[in-house]
């Protein structure tokens, strides 16, 4: 099934992944692909960040490579064994408001694309905190921190500009478009099935907003800041899930972006 059939009134227009009934896995034997997870200390092959820049690195033997994700600083973890550091989650945007120019306003167009992409951050936001809750994965602790430091920093975005944000006000898996609330509701229905169906979904929604945020063009500077800011986290994300997938024996199957895209993201 071509998973990114779209929900047009999803967002006003904006195109959505609609989930299938089972997001496609295929399990393969990972002898030699076994990554670990280190968080604060190196309890796994994959090295964790220091206590004041926290994160999750991986190293994996068969890649020869580390990757990091910071969650709160500037900085991704440290390097894994045989690889180099990574990339932080925010990349240091720190407050996008500090970009925009007093006065500044935004275009139909431009206005429609941060509102699109702050419900895209509140739907990924609240759907790993249940997904967190549901079957205890740090991965989806961590990742659902980071999207709320996204969430802030589109809404803050949209509070620079004067526009209006759709999700004010609104509590957790809560959306005020019905297309939207379906999508959110179908999306944890599918990551309750089972533990490595939720990483799955983690990685089908990363994939859709790696291919959304690719497919917009701005020539507002501070959109453009934070929509490349964006992207470079849902890249480190979709490693993660995707390399928790491959630690539980699964191989993760491309459901947006194309099987090359998703091995130059993983590096699989």
């Amino acid at each position: 099934m071509n998973t990114r059939s779209i929900i047009l009134a999803a967002l006003g227009g904006a195109a959505l992944v609609a989930i299938p009934t089972s997001v496609a896995l295929a399990a393969t034997p990972s002898d030699n692909d076994r990554p670990g997870m280190g968080w604060h200390g190196d309890d796994a092959p994959g090295r964790g960040a220091p206590a004041d820049r926290p994160g999750l690195a991986w190293g994996s033997d068969d890649a020869h490579m580390g990757m990091g994700m910071g969650g709160g600083s500037t900085w991704g973890g440290n390097q894994g064994p045989r690889g180099p550091r990574g990339q932080g989650l925010d990349n240091g945007i720190g407050d996008p408001a500090g970009l925009v120019t007093a006065g500044d306003s935004l275009s139909s167009v431009d206005t429609a694309a941060v509102v699109y992409m702050v419900n895209e951050e509140k739907l990924a936001h609240d759907l790993y905190v249940e997904l967190a809750d549901a079957w205890d994965l740090r991965v989806f602790e961590n990742i659902s921190s980071a999207e709320q430091q996204h969430l802030d920093a589109v809404r803050s975005l949209l509070d620079a500009y004067g526009a209006e944000d759709p999700t004010d006000g609104l509590a957790a898996g809560e959306f005020s478009e019905p297309a939207l609330q379906d999508l959110y509701d179908t999306l944890l229905a599918d990551g309750l099935e089972s533990d490595t169906q939720a990483l799955a979904v983690g990685a089908l929604v990363e994939e859709t907003d790696i291919a959304d945020l690719r497919d917009r063009s701005t020539d507002d500077a501070a959109i453009a800041t934070v929509f490349a800011s964006l992207e470079s986290a849902s890249e480190n994300h979709l490693r993660a899930f995707v390399m928790n997938l491959s630690r539980a024996g699964i191989e993760y199957e491309a459901q947006v972006l194309t099987d090359a895209e998703v091995a130059s993201v993983t590096g699989r």
